[in-house]
């Protein structure tokens, strides 16, 4: 039962990928559309009247750049994300562990084809004059579902949607509530029982959900995009801090946070700076060797904070020391 929720979504990603290329003119169609239809998305989202461009990737070094950046970034990020990472933590030997970690690139594969569905769209007139209708690019999917798919099949689609964003959702919700309860909490209440310390975080949990709830309506959809952009780069400051972190101990504890500080106030001000001050379309910053992703110029900034924080912490007489038992390893 537990894996009937993963079909759907992977049973609904291919079968769109492999039905309406084949119904409605495959890629080139929705490419050669695109050139025209594409205006009307631009005017109804962006308020621009002119088609929006989309090509190969041109063979220059400030694309590359651009693309590779943001392919590491992404690729290093994908291990962050707690709804990502919740099978490999949950792994009940060495082996498991493995193999689930292994496998995990497949998932940024399903999110690689539902990318797609963005060029598919055009394959199919009515998606493009719904979508301009509303005013909404957040209604794409659902649209070319709707328009495309037949009738029985729409609403094991939209299943799947529901249960692509629920999961993640309240994994996310879960892991804030423990880090909560066990890092933050339990620091101030050290004798809290273990009943009270589940308790605890399962109210917090469902006091996330809500506010997760709140927060959809409160604010308008494209903040959604917006949020995605940003965290991306947030996710990526926990890289040195907690893996590095924890596969050594030769790095100084304060470098590593001081270099996490200095990871998100420079992922975030660059950001701001790259969409000048206003609403975040870009998550690319322009630097000598061309537009880089944000996240990796930031983490890489935080790195060297931490690599230079604690070279001075040697240098004034700091040496690493072991707090980890050793029931603890094994």
């Amino acid at each position: 039962m537990q894996y009937i929720g993963i079909y759907i979504i992977l049973g609904t990603v291919i079968s769109i990928a492999i039905y309406v290329p084949l119904a409605f003119g495959g890629f080139s169609g929705a490419f050669h559309n695109a050139q025209t239809l594409s205006s009307q998305i631009n005017l109804a989202l962006n308020n621009v009247n002119k088609p929006i461009f989309y090509n190969y990737l041109p063979n220059t070094l400030a694309a590359h750049t651009a693309y590779i950046s943001l392919a590491i970034g992404s690729a290093f990020a994908l291990y962050l994300y707690p709804h990502a990472v919740n099978a490999s933590v949950s792994s009940d030997s060495k082996k498991s562990l493995k193999l689930s970690l292994a496998l995990q690139p497949f998932y940024s594969i399903i999110l690689a084809i539902i990318a797609l569905f963005g060029i598919l769209a055009y394959a199919n007139p009515n998606v493009i004059s719904f979508i301009a209708k509303t005013h909404s690019g957040a209604v794409t999917v659902p649209a070319l579902i709707g328009y495309s798919m037949p009738d029985w099949f729409v609403g094991i689609a939209l299943l799947g949607i529901f249960i692509g964003g629920l999961v993640p959702a309240a994994i996310m919700a879960i892991g804030a509530a423990n880090l909560l309860t066990r890092n933050i909490i339990k620091e101030f209440k050290p004798n809290m029982s273990p009943s009270t310390e589940s308790a605890l975080a399962k109210w917090i949990s469902t006091a996330f959900k809500f506010l997760a709830l709140a927060l959809v309506f409160a604010t308008p959809s494209t903040y959604a995009i917006q949020l995605q952009l940003l965290g991306g780069i947030i996710i990526l400051q926990t890289l040195p801090s907690v893996f590095l972190g924890l596969y050594t101990n030769k790095l100084h504890g304060y470098a590593l946070v001081g270099g996490w500080v200095g990871g998100m106030f420079s992922g975030i001000y660059l950001t701001l700076l790259a969409n000048h001050f206003g609403p975040l379309k870009t998550s690319s910053f322009l630097t000598p060797l061309g537009p880089m992703y944000i996240g990796v110029i930031s983490t890489l900034i935080n790195l060297a904070i931490g690599l230079i924080g604690t070279a001075i912490a040697y240098g004034v007489g700091w040496r690493p020391v072991s707090n980890i038992r050793a029931e603890e390893i094994g």
